[in-house]
């Protein structure tokens, strides 16, 4: 059996500490090969241009410029690569601003080591990671008490529907797929219809949609 390619992975960081646990964790023998840490956005854009990593991680709180001016140096020259926010700011507008930006995903710097490298995996085949914590920011900032139904996108299905309802709940695709009562697999297929049907390339980005749907036309973010 053909060993599959490992996810080439760059990490924008300047906490000394949180660099080292990322040189552990990220590491051949799980399917790993980290490129390089950088410390800061005006070092890393030009080795990432070159390189063309399957995944970068950013922090949001760097030396001069942001995380998130990073991404928006990078991101519009890469759309091969996916590029997740790994940092210990959960309040919404950085959250937002991110997804704006063009990140994948956002993960917090606490979750457990397997969530983390789950995220990273996700990431580099499309997924959109977000901790559990970061779905809650999403839907509670959009979430009206007065919403008594939850209209429809055009073209999505009941079931459709359903599966981004839950992943706005923070489920995973593991979870939604026992909450639904089918198997992974279908949740799989599932998604790629709904990216092809959405026009999105990855979960974060169909979720945003389905929470605009559900506010109308006058949110934005």
């Amino acid at each position: 059996m053909n060993t599959p390619p490992s996810i080439r992975v760059a990490c924008v960081e300047d906490d000394p500490h949180f660099q080292a646990f990322l040189r552990k964790i990220l590491v051949p023998e799980r399917g790993f090969n980290l490129l390089d840490i950088f410390n800061n956005a005006e070092q890393a854009v030009a080795s990432i241009l070159d390189s063309r990593p399957d995944v970068v991680l950013l922090d949001m709180k760097l030396p001069g410029k942001t995380g998130i001016d990073c991404l928006s140096m990078l991101e519009c020259h890469m759309p091969a690569t996916a590029f997740v926010m790994l940092t210990g700011d959960d309040t919404p507008q950085q959250v937002f601003a991110a997804l704006k930006a063009g990140a994948c995903g956002y993960v917090l710097k606490t979750a457990p080591t397997e969530h983390l490298l789950e995220a990273v995996r996700a990431a580099a085949i499309g997924g959109g990671p977000l901790s559990p914590a970061i779905s809650r920011v999403v839907i509670s900032a959009f979430q009206t008490k007065s919403a008594k139904v939850q209209p429809r996108i055009p073209g999505i299905t009941h079931r459709e529907n359903e599966l981004l309802g839950l992943f706005v709940k923070g489920l995973s695709a593991k979870e939604a797929a026992y909450e639904m009562g089918i198997s992974y697999e279908t949740v799989r297929d599932y998604l790629k219809t709904i990216y092809h049907k959405l026009k999105v390339r990855s979960r974060t980005e169909a979720v945003l949609k389905y929470v605009r749907n559900q506010q109308g036309p006058a949110l934005a973010f």
